[in-house]
Parts: C-alpha cells; structure tokens; sequence
C-alpha cells in the first residue's frame, strides 16, 4: 500500500510540472463574487457561483472596482409582465437559498418599475410586491402613469407578484432591473496574526482561508499532530514550497491582492493544498491519520488573513473565535502593504524590478514600418554559465493594439557553445523558447494564455529568468517553466546571427529583411542580417522599464548607442521607426476599447478603435452606440423586401470583425438564411438557424461551425466573426475567430476576395414571436500594413449596416416581444480551456415567471443563521432545566419520600376495607419470627407478598399475642 501511495505522489508531481508548460487553469464555482475576487480574479467577466461545492453552479456578472465586488442576477421579470394573477419570480440563480444568504450578507439594490397603461378605478388596481427575505412592499396608483421603486437591503430581490384583484384588466405592468449585490472585505472575518484550527486526523475535512501579504520568504501555514509536522512557505514571490522540497511556480503570491488557500484530507495520509484556480498541490510529508488525535492548522502569515471556509461564514465569524479548536493571536500591525509602484518583486533576481503602469516616463513606441527598422538592442545582456548557457535576468512592460508582437530575441555564441531565446506572442498565447546547441540543439519552452488576448492595449509585465532546468517565465501574476519537449515549434523563431560573436538582446523586434537601403550600416547589416522572411514581427505599440542583468537600462543612451552603431547617419531620427513616449488619443478612450493609429502610416493620427465595444467612430473622435431602440424583424410583414441586398462600398483596409445582435423567434417552422455576405464572384460566408435552434456558419459553401441556441431563452444573442493577425505570411496561418456568445472557436479565413454586399433575407412569418429580429449589425476594417499604405481608404473605420437595413421597415416591431439584452451573455471568458468538454462560461439563462409557489422558508429563519443558532441554544437550555429537575426528584425528593413511608410500614400495613376478618399467620412460620423492640412479630418476605396477594381494597392486619 505504500509503495503505491509514494507512485501515486510521483505521477501526480510529474503532472503538475508538465502543468507548468502550458498554464491554463479552468475556473471553479464560488459562493459570491466576493469569492472570486479573494481568489485573486481583479477582472469583471462571468463567473461560476453556487452555495455548495456540490451545487450546480450559475454563471453570473462579476464586477471588480477597486477593493470592491459586485454580483450582478438577472431574473425573469427584466422582461415586461402585465400583473393578473399571482406570481411567483426565478432568478438566475435558481438556489434559493444559496441567493438569499448572497442577499443578506451583501448590499443589494434593485429598481421596479410599474407601469399602469390605462387609469384603474380608485381603489383597484394595486400589487403587492414580496421580496427574496419576504419583505412586502404595498404599490396602488397614484395618479402618475410610470413609477419607479429603489428596492434595498432586505426589500430588493423581487420574488412574488400579488395583485390586490385577479384578472382587473387595468393591474399594472411591471419590470425590473438586474439584482446587483456590492461586497465588502468583512471586518469580523477579518484577522491579523496567528490563527489556528484543530481538525480530525481520521476524517475527511478541508478548511479554506484567504491572506494578503507583500512579503515573501515566509511561512503560510503548517500542520502538526503530534510529534509529525508539515510546513508550506512561500518562496521569491511566485512558488510555494512544502517541507523542503522542490518548489512549484503557482503565480505571483506577495503582490499585496487576495488569494485563497484550501488545506484539505480526503484520502490516507494525504494532504493537499489549492491556491486559487492553481491545480491541487499534494504536501510531500505524510502525517498518519490512522489515530485519535487532532491536527492543528496554524495560519501565520505577514498580513491579513480573511476567514472565508463556511464554519466560519456561515455565522458572520461572530462566534469563531469562542469555539475552543480555533485560537487567535492577533497582532497590532501598523505597516501599510505596498502599492503599484512601490510592490517589488523578485528582488534576489532584479534590482527594483515592480509592475508600475501609471508612470510612463521613459517608455518608447515602436511601429511596423516597410522601409525601416524597428527595436531596442542591448549589448552583452546575459551572465554565462561553465556550459556556455546564457543566465538570462531580462524583463520589459509592454502595451501593444496588434494581436502578434515579438517581445524578446537574444542569442549568444562563445567558445563553450551558443543559443538563443525569444519570447513572442500571438493572439492569446504568450510563448518563451530557450534553446542552446552543443552537438544538436535542445530547446525547451512554456505558453501562458489569457483568453483576453495580449493586444488590449494594456501594460503586460513579461520577465524571464533562471538558468539551467530553472528558467521561468511570468507575464503580470501567471508563470510558468521551461522544459524541454518534442511540441515546441521553432517556425516561428529566429536563427542566430552567423557571423555574430558575443551575445546580444534585441528588445520589440529584431533585424530582417524589410528595410530600405542605405540607412544601416554596411558591417551592421552584415553581423545581424538574417535573409529570410519576417517572422514574429514588430511589437506595435510601446515598451518601458526594460531591465538587462537584472537591472534597469536608461532607454535612451541605450538607444542613443544603438543609432551610432548601426546607422550611417547617427542622427537621423527616421531612420528607426522608434519615438520617445507612448502616443496617445485625444478625447482618451474608455477602458475596452484600443487607441490605435487610423492608418499604416507614420504621420496618421491616433483615435479609439470603437468597433472594440461594437460602436461606430464619429467625425469628432468620440465613439457612438447604436442604442438597439429602433430593432428590425426579419419578416414580409416588417420588411418591404424577401431579400434585401446591401451594398458595401470597395476599400483597402480589411474586414477585421462583423458583428450581429439577433433574438431567435420562439419556434422556427423551416430552416432560414439568416444573412449572406458577397463577393463579386462568390458568396463568402453566410450564417443561417435551422428549426432546433442551431446557428451555422458557412464559409465557402461548406460548414463550418455551429452552436444550438434555446429557442425558448428570451435573450439577445451576439455573433461576432473576428480576424486573427496570421504570424508570418503562410496563408494557413489566416483564421477568424468565431464567438456566439461565451461559445468560440476557429475557422477558416474568407480569402482575398473582397466583401461588396451584404444579403438580408425575410421569412414569410406574420409577428414578433415568429421572427429573427436584428438588433445590431456593424463591419470594422483595420489598415493593411503590407499593401495599398498610402490609399486614402486603407484606414480604420465601421459600416453601420442597421442603419441601412431601417430603411426596408415598414413597420416597427413590439419592443416587448423583441428579446432581453443582457450584455454580460456576450462576455467572452477570461479563463480558456483546451478541453472540447469543458462548459461554457457564459451568463446562464435569467429564469422564467411561474405560477405562484409558496415559500418554504419562515421569515424569521430569511434574517439569519444566527437565528438556528438562537433557537438551538434555548432548546439545549430548556433540555438542562427538565433534566436538572429530573435528577432532584430522583437524588433528593424521592429519597426523603421513600424514608417516611417504610417507617410507617413498620407498625401496620393497612388496607382501608372494613369487610374483612382478621387474617391469622402462618403456624409454620412462627417459629421463624423475631420479636421487635416494640414486643410486635416481624413478618417475613412471604407474609407480606401474600398480603400483597389479598383481592381486597381495606384489610386490617391484627397482631397475635405469640407464646414462646
């Protein structure tokens, strides 16, 4: 048994090293958002919730701002109801209990507006209003037509509809808006110090908590029972190590954020830890479970911990520290943790080295340019080892709007041996490759994902360093380790250069084959020319706080050196395609949306790229949102046409994304062509919904992908079709991405042909319900870099095909029977998973109106837990009180009782009945007796059962005068 234990414990170590290759950590369900954010999650998307680790998990919005969290449910009643009868609501989150704790413990606010369309007679016309915690708000007509209600605390959370009549034809018509609950850090969970938790060694148990610290190189928590113990400490911020062993790279730990740690039992002798989303750690040193005794759990850590496991949640940790197997020792603690700026990390590594992305001073932006060159170099970058490998200790910020970027090319070459590392990214992958020749090359390597993507135009930290089998890579809090494997691709890696002696760091980009003659020396040209073709191209968009060796470079006389080394003209300021300082819009852009250059050129302004939030730019700079007040049915009784054919005027620029907001129709009849996108010569792609639900995008003719829709969810879907930057200029490297809704996939680009009309079908169908109605339809083209660069038309900018599909309506639909928009169905999932089986992470369905069901919980019990609590405690005192009066009748008023009435037997027994003689004793038995104190006979025990035995009720025993 043991000797599989220990196998068991090696292939568990080896799959969670080949987990550090490629880090992609699916995401499990928590209580609230609140949950999540004490995870380490700071970005608002959709995430799991669920009461119970067992429960089904709803997918709602979260929102993070700041040292606050947001849980956003959605419910039925979004959706207009017109009040006849009693109704009971549902809500995203079909636990009910689960959402009513969530509403207690939280700040929740929701509005409810009523609408009365005609007058109602006085008095009539009024509903009751009952809330999650079955508060009860009275609504009557007041005179106003519209009235709007700020439900909170423990009146929000609309849960039944009651009109004061039923079927009153002129009851209101009533909606409300999303249920948002804000979270705070609570203080009573709240601990600084040591705390410690007494657990069963032989049961199956696990205990959650959540710390926040800027401190590395410390102790989390240790276990210990008896003489065993088992210690975790946290390591160079990024790794945790069990017991002296190897340390595993999690993510960064000591950045001053939350993150949660789950210390669990659940098999012999096994013990595992679980930071965040990070797989489950198994701690190396086995302590016996196979006995009586506690293990204590002791949290020490250099900062705050927050007490989250449901023992203690479940009370509001009001009575945590009163049980006697969990003990604290608080500390007075008057240091402030670090901030931005001032959160060093790595510090045994780099000097100074932090993630500061509100200075800008210093930085440089790069841009892809045909004719010039674009990147930093940096001379001898790398210590190297007695093998002849580079020691790399190199780290830069970088902000890019392009999807592809080369971040770090370095090579070295001495008389022990050479290599080269690089470090790009594509789409959502950042990829490090370290690969170093002795007789053949070995290479090693690991991917970071982020379902965002890289090219948000957001500060991304990305360092790499070690040496030998301990190279890392991290991007922001994600790392991961190099290892040698089979799958790493070198296509898209560039070679050393030949005749180059030394080592060399080029930062951004790197020296190919696109440049214009004349402006780089001849023995540059010589030393780092690779003829081939460009293959991770430029990082567009800007660098900063670059560090070689571990410590920072000053740009600019590095770059300084740069120009007088490579250029004929030293100080020619055109010669690279590099500025001092990021440039930037003017209005600035909001969070989601990229400041990007209009044009490929270098003198082409900087403006916001709204199709990011699926807007169209204005003359001004600003972006526009289309409102989806104005909806198209695609019917012949909304529609002038069967077919509406729109066309696209011809540009340069590239379709980079189409989007389309559409509300299927409640049953589909027979299959339909939703829209068809046209060529001169070909269809290009089309997208059409079968009589199940199904969505099917055609390219070329020929299918390829789908996704089946619930025809009875009422929301607004959104479909977008979004162009991958290809690596290279191999035409297998061109795809789009294709997103319906939180579901996404890949497939294949449309070619070279140009879109010049768009085709619109209507369906013969007579009324809302029945039809596909179009909410939103947009095109965005971006500017190509490789042809056409100086065409007025190569440009960044949307068609707004809605707009002109308005014009074929001859009648505006119902508002009310056209869908529910919710935009957090259309977030795309901050964490990707590889596996085809793995659900979608998309907003679940809101819930539906029913039939009016009765609550099974008593108000008093809505209030809180501590309500269980209060009512166990006086039953277990009323129990005392009955058993304390037990055992005084018992040990003392029975006693005294029993006393008094044997010493009255003593003289006569007496039975009260006159009837009978006097019974003489037993001759035989005389003989036996003894006389008493008082001269009377003693009786025996067989005198008095036959006494006992006597059918009468009064018996009168005479005593006989006895002759010895």
């Amino acid at each position: 048994m043991s000797e599989r234990r220990k196998d068991n414990r090696i292939l568990r170590l080896i799959a969670l090293l080949l987990l550090a290759v490629f880090v992609n950590c699916d995401i499990q369900s928590r209580f609230s958002c609140y949950n999540h954010y004490l995870a380490g999650i700071h970005s608002s998307s959709v995430l799991p919730i669920a009461g119970h680790h067992s429960s089904v998990p709803s997918n709602v919005q979260c929102i993070f701002e700041n040292d606050v969290a947001f849980t956003e449910v959605h419910s039925a009643l979004e959706n207009s109801h017109h009040v006849l009868t009693k109704k009971s609501v549902n809500f995203q989150v079909p636990d009910l209990y689960h959402l009513r704790e969530i509403v207690r413990r939280s700040q929740c606010t929701q509005t409810l507006t009523v609408n009365w369309k005609n007058t109602p007679e006085t008095g009539r016309g009024g509903i009751k209003v009952v809330s999650l915690l079955n508060e009860t708000t009275k609504i009557e007509y007041s005179g106003e037509d519209r009235q709007d209600f700020l439900f909170d605390e423990s009146f929000a959370g609309v849960r039944h509809l009651i009109p004061d009549e039923d079927d009153y034809e002129f009851n209101p018509t009533v909606t409300t808006t999303r249920l948002i609950c804000k979270h705070y850090t609570q203080s009573e969970c709240l601990v600084r110090g040591k705390f410690e938790v007494d657990l069963e060694a032989n049961l199956e148990w696990s205990y959650a908590f959540a710390f926040k610290t800027d401190t590395t190189n410390q102790t989390l928590f240790s276990l210990r029972c008896g003489d065993m113990s088992s210690e975790v400490r946290l390591e160079n911020d990024f790794f945790i190590r069990a017991d002296g062993s190897a340390p595993v790279a999690v993510g960064h730990l000591s950045d001053a954020t939350w993150h949660t740690a789950i210390v669990k039992h659940s098999e012999p002798d096994s013990h595992y830890l679980k930071i965040d989303d990070f797989p489950e750690i198994e701690l190396p040193k086995a302590i016996n479970d196979d006995t009586d005794k506690t293990i204590t759990l002791t949290i020490a850590v250099n900062g705050n911990i927050q007490l989250i496991d449901p023992t203690d949640t479940n009370d509001d940790c009001m009575y945590s520290f009163d049980k006697p197997q969990k003990r604290l020792q608080e500390t007075v603690n008057t240091r402030t943790m670090c901030v931005g700026c001032g959160c060093s990390k790595l510090s045994g590594t780099f000097d100074g080295l932090s993630k500061c992305d509100e200075d800008e001073e210093g930085s440089y932006s790069l841009r892809r340019d045909l004719d010039r060159l674009s990147f930093l170099h940096f001379e001898d970058p790398f210590n190297v080892d007695s093998s002849g490998s580079a020691i790399p200790a190199i780290s830069t910020s970088f902000k890019s709007d392009s999807d592809v970027g080369l971040i770090f090319f370095g090579y070295w070459q001495n008389f022990n041996g050479k290599g080269r590392l690089q470090v790009y990214y594509h789409y959502d992958l950042i990829s490090a490759v370290y690969c170093k020749h002795a007789e053949d090359e070995e290479c090693s390597g690991c991917s970071i994902r982020n379902a965002r993507g890289f090219g948000r135009d957001e500060w991304i930290q990305t360092i790499l360093w070690g040496g030998g089998d301990e190279i890392h890579l991290a991007v922001d809090s994600s790392i991961c380790r190099l290892q040698q494997s089979s799958n790493i691709s070198l296509a898209e890696v560039y070679a050393i250069p030949q005749i180059s002696q030394g080592a060399g760091l080029f930062v951004g980009g790197t020296w190919h084959e696109k440049k214009k003659r004349g402006l780089y020396r001849v023995e540059a040209e010589q030393k780092y020319f690779e003829n081939t073709r460009e293959k991770a191209p430029v990082l567009r968009g800007c660098v900063k706080d670059v560090f070689v060796r571990g410590v920072k470079m000053d740009l600019t006389t590095s770059f300084d050196s740069q120009k007088q080394a490579m250029l004929n003209e030293e100080y020619d300021s055109n010669a690279f395609a590099v500025r001092r300082d990021c440039q930037k819009c003017n209005p600035t852009c909001s969070e989601k949306t990229r400041c990007r250059s209009q044009g490929p050129l270098q003198a082409s302004p900087m403006i916001c790229d709204c199709a990011d939030e699926l807007q169209f730019n204005t003359s001004q700079g600003t972006c526009e949102k289309k409102r989806d007040s104005t909806p198209v049915a695609l019917s012949t009784a909304f529609l002038s046409q069967n077919q509406v054919v729109l066309d696209v005027q011809n540009t340069k620029a590239i379709l980079s994304k189409v989007w389309i907001k559409f509300a299927l129709p409640k049953q589909i009849n027979e299959a339909q062509t939703i829209v068809e996108f046209n060529s001169h010569r070909e269809t290009l792609f089309n997208i059409k919904v079968d009589t199940e639900g199904t969505v099917t995008v055609q390219l070329h003719g020929q299918d390829s992908a789908s996704r089946h829709l619930d025809l009875l969810d009422d929301r607004v879907h959104l479909l977008q079709l979004q162009r991958r930057t290809p690596m290279g200029t191999r035409h297998s490297a061109k795809k789009y991405d294709l997103y319906i809704d939180g579901y996404h996939t890949v497939v294949s680009d449309i070619g070279k042909l140009v879109l010049n009309n768009v085709s619109v079908s209507a369906a013969e169908t007579t009324d809302e319900w029945s039809s596909v109605i179009i909410h939103d339809f947009g095109l965005s083209y971006e500017y190509d870099e490789q042809f056409a660069v100086s065409h007025p038309s190569n440009l960044i900018h949307q068609v707004d095909i809605h707009s002109q599909l308005l014009q074929y309506q001859i009648r505006a639909p119902d508002l009310s029977k056209t869908g529910i928009l919710d935009d957090s169905l259309w977030e795309k999932p901050i964490f990707g998973s590889e596996s085809e089986q793995s659900p979608v992470l998309e907003s679940s369905p809101h819930g539906e109106i029913v039939d009016f069901t009765a609550d099974i919980i008593e108000p008093e019990q809505l209030l809180s837990a501590r309500w269980i609590l209060y009512s166990l405690f006086l039953t277990v005192l009323l129990c005392l009180l009955i058993l304390m009066c037990v055992v005084c009748y018992w040990c003392v008023l029975r006693p005294r009782s029993m006393r008094r009435t044997d010493s009255g037997s003593q003289r006569t027994i007496m039975r009260d009945s006159p009837d009978y003689a006097p019974v003489k004793m037993r001759r035989d038995s005389i003989s036996g007796v003894s006389v008493d104190d008082d001269g009377s006979i003693g009786t025996d025990d067989t005198d008095l059962q036959a006494y006992r035995d006597i059918p009468s009720h009064r018996v009168k025993i005479y005593r006989e005068s006895v002759s010895l």
